[in-house]
């Protein structure tokens, strides 16, 4: 088994800024997805990609991450014909140096379609972690995690490039629950997931520290949890008790009470 092809998707930043890129872009053909929504910053980062012998893919705008993930892996499966894994990473995950030759080691002791790091902010676990009914919540330890309940981030996860033959990204998506709408495909397709041993640490936050930014963070969230939980009344009151969730804690990062009814 061979991790062949990286895919990262940036946003709006100098590629030199991404931790994962730094990491990869000596061990993987990484591919790099950008969504910038500015032309100078996209010219820059294609030199940069491009000289440091790795490949560059130009969403000419922000097109979300779901149509970013489907066209990057468009393009590998053009390009390569063989059977091989790509990992897919968040610009700002934190890998170790060893982390490809670890996995793979696991990887060749343990067959499956798809495999997930445990990703960590800090002390706490980000992924994987459980969904039952719709409800996602986070584990203390990974005698938690089953078979029918698991469910994952994208950060650090290697997929084998044959179980894109059949799933893709939900483009209907453009940001929230794009790994747990995969993850869930996955499972509906009988396609197999292991937890690998490695570590990987996640630079995470709920909110941007912008006030603007947070709200239009907020707003795509909306209209994304809409489309994973659908239209069953079953899921409408936890689809609500997220956004209220996510609207109180906006209340008290920004101690601004009229979040509540203006968000």
């Amino acid at each position: 088994m061979r991790i062949e092809y990286g895919i990262l998707v940036i946003y709006n930043q100098p590629i030199e800024r991404s931790s994962s890129y730094a990491t990869f872009k000596d061990q993987l053909s990484i591919l790099v997805a950008d969504n910038s929504t500015t032309q100078e910053l996209r010219n820059n980062n294609r030199r940069q990609v491009e000289q440091d012998g790795n490949f560059y893919l130009d969403m000419k705008g922000n097109q979300g991450l779901s149509k970013a993930y489907n066209q990057a892996i468009s393009w590998i499966q053009q390009k390569e014909q063989k059977s091989c894994f790509v990992l897919i990473m968040d610009d700002d995950t934190i890998f170790g140096n060893d982390f490809l030759q670890k996995a793979t080691q696991e990887m060749n002791s343990k067959q499956a379609d798809v495999y997930v790091p445990i990703v960590k902010a800090e002390k706490q676990i980000l992924s994987p972690c459980t969904i039952h009914n719709g409800r996602i919540k986070a584990i203390h330890s990974l005698l938690s995690v089953h078979e029918d309940t698991i469910s994952a981030i994208n950060s650090g996860m290697i997929v084998s490039l044959n179980v894109y033959q059949k799933i893709r990204y939900n483009e209907n998506l453009f940001l929230e629950y794009i790994d747990h709408d995969f993850i869930r495909q996955l499972k509906q397709h009988k396609y197999s997931i292991h937890v690998l041993q490695q570590e990987i640490q996640q630079n995470f936050s709920v909110f941007e520290n912008d006030k603007a930014s947070a709200k239009t963070r907020f707003s795509i969230l909306k209209k994304d949890l809409h489309v994973f939980y659908g239209k069953s009344l079953s899921q409408h009151f936890l689809y609500k008790s997220i956004l209220w969730k996510r609207k109180l804690r906006a209340v008290i990062q920004y101690k601004d009470l009229s979040i509540v009814w203006k968000w």
